[in-house]
């Protein structure tokens, strides 16, 4: 009677909350033409994408890496995600990564860059 299934939008809140972010379906950019609004939060305080910004300069560089993709994709999908990230400062945050050591993390902040920048993403090939 106690078991509660998590939906996947609760299962991916959580990971985010926690800070322990880890590639998987939740990761992806189906997830997040589904799931892009959800990102308001109940408060309309855009807790979780604060979240991402600061998980961004986190030590571990998987979790970096998430986190510039996924702050992309919100970015790519929500109505004005890429003016909300740029003045919560993802920005600047994610071009101090673009020289990093390591490539994948690299990658993923150019590309979360990019597409803080471009209008029409669905066109850069």
């Amino acid at each position: 009677d106690n078991f509660k299934e998590m939906t996947r939008w609760e299962v991916y809140q959580n990971e985010v909350e926690t800070g322990q972010l880890q590639w998987g379906s939740t990761h992806t950019d189906t997830f997040f033409k589904e799931n892009a609004t959800m990102m308001e939060g109940k408060d309309g305080d855009f807790h979780l994408v604060k979240i991402l910004i600061s998980l961004i300069t986190s030590k571990d560089e998987d979790v970096a890496a998430i986190a510039c993709f996924d702050l992309g994709e919100f970015c790519r999908h929500y109505p004005n995600g890429r003016t909300i990230a740029k003045r919560l400062g993802a920005k600047e945050l994610a071009m101090t990564l673009i020289e990093h050591d390591n490539p994948e993390l690299q990658r993923h902040a150019l590309q979360c860059v990019s597409k803080m920048m471009v209008h029409n993403w669905e066109y850069v090939k």
